[in-house]
């Protein structure tokens, strides 16, 4: 995210924008904890799947949302 366009954004803003991604990285890292312990639950049933590659894979959206949060909560600290 770009520092001179969160610099443009209100508090309110912000906060908003923080909080979306805050609820986004929840709700991800939950679902991907539940198919992943779905997946090996498959896997013990019938065999090994290739569909563990897939909640493992997209777990590396969380890091990049994290750094997304970091950086807002930056700047509304910034702000105070």
């Amino acid at each position: 995210m770009n520092q001179e366009s969160l610099s443009k954004l209100s508090n309110e803003e912000l906060l908003k924008k923080y909080t979306a991604a805050k609820t986004m990285v929840w709700l991800l890292a939950i679902v991907l904890t539940g198919v992943l312990l779905f997946f090996i639950y498959v896997s013990i049933q019938d065999g090994l799947t290739p569909l563990l590659a897939v909640p493992l894979a997209l777990s590396a959206i969380i890091p990049a949302n994290v750094k997304n949060m970091n950086i807002l909560k930056k700047e509304m600290d910034s702000r105070k």
